[in-house]
């Protein structure tokens, strides 16, 4: 008998595990990432896959999610937001691939140009660290601010200088939407700006920046980068199909990198 439930939970083992390397967990945010996943699930559903996609608006809840095992895979961020996340968090997730970037700007409701821009003009950026030094690098590019002179992440403590006397709100990445409603000047994503019907041909100032620095990621752990589904789902990821819908629906707004 004792045999029997030997072999009984060693054949249990057997098809949990396998069930297992059939299962991808996934955290996704809102469009157009959660239209990826979706589209490379297709793909891997014909391989034997079951793709669990699980749609967080809240981006360090992905990670930590990722980083205790309780997913798979996430696609939500560029690598510094990532490597400010391990950093902080002590935490071990790794780039699998690049997949696409994104026009990102600074919108208004209530000027039709930078030059519009009264003075004490209030300019809404993101409060995580490595997006508000993005936000700052395009002010500055711009001529709009200055920043002191440094290696690292710029912060609103390194502006020594505003064309007029700018004021900044720092404040969470889901909140940027509605600070377009009240601030002269607000840092988004177009993704995030066409829930509210604003196109990104409506941006009064674009980032320029051609290196992909700030791509958006598929991310995974070190312990798991080189497993097999997590080798599928790159795959599914950079395919034909997810490239064309980046190509012809996402065009305005961003553009594949493999």
């Amino acid at each position: 008998m004792k045999k029997i439930l030997t072999v009984c939970f060693s054949m249990f083992l057997t098809v949990l595990s396998f069930s297992n390397d059939k299962l991808i967990r996934i955290a996704a945010s809102v469009y157009p990432m959660e239209k990826i996943v979706r589209i490379a699930a297709k793909d891997l559903e014909k391989k034997g896959y079951k793709v669990e996609v699980r749609v967080l608006t809240d981006y360090k809840t992905a990670n930590i999610g990722l980083n205790a095992g309780d997913l798979d895979a996430n696609f939500h961020q560029h690598e510094p937001f990532m490597n400010f996340f391990n950093k902080k968090a002590n935490a071990h997730l790794v780039k699998v691939r690049a997949i696409y970037d994104v026009y990102v700007g600074f919108y208004s409701k209530k000027h039709k140009s930078i030059n519009q821009l009264p003075k004490g003009s209030t300019i809404a950026i993101p409060n995580d660290p490595t997006n508000q030094s993005r936000a700052l690098l395009i002010l500055q590019k711009a001529g709009l601010i200055r920043l002191n002179k440094h290696n690292g992440l710029a912060s609103v403590n390194d502006v020594i200088w505003t064309k007029n006397s700018y004021k900044f709100m720092q404040i969470p990445i889901p909140s940027l939407v509605q600070a377009y409603q009240e601030a002269d000047l607000v840092f988004n994503w177009p993704s995030h700006m066409r829930k509210i019907g604003v196109s990104v041909k409506d941006a009064l100032l674009k980032e320029k920046d051609g290196n992909n620095t700030y791509a958006i990621i598929l991310a995974s752990r070190s312990d798991n980068k080189n497993s097999k589904k997590i080798k599928d789902l790159e795959k599914a990821m950079t395919s034909k199909s997810v490239k064309d819908f980046l190509r012809k629906e996402y065009k305005e707004e961003g553009y594949p990198v493999f």
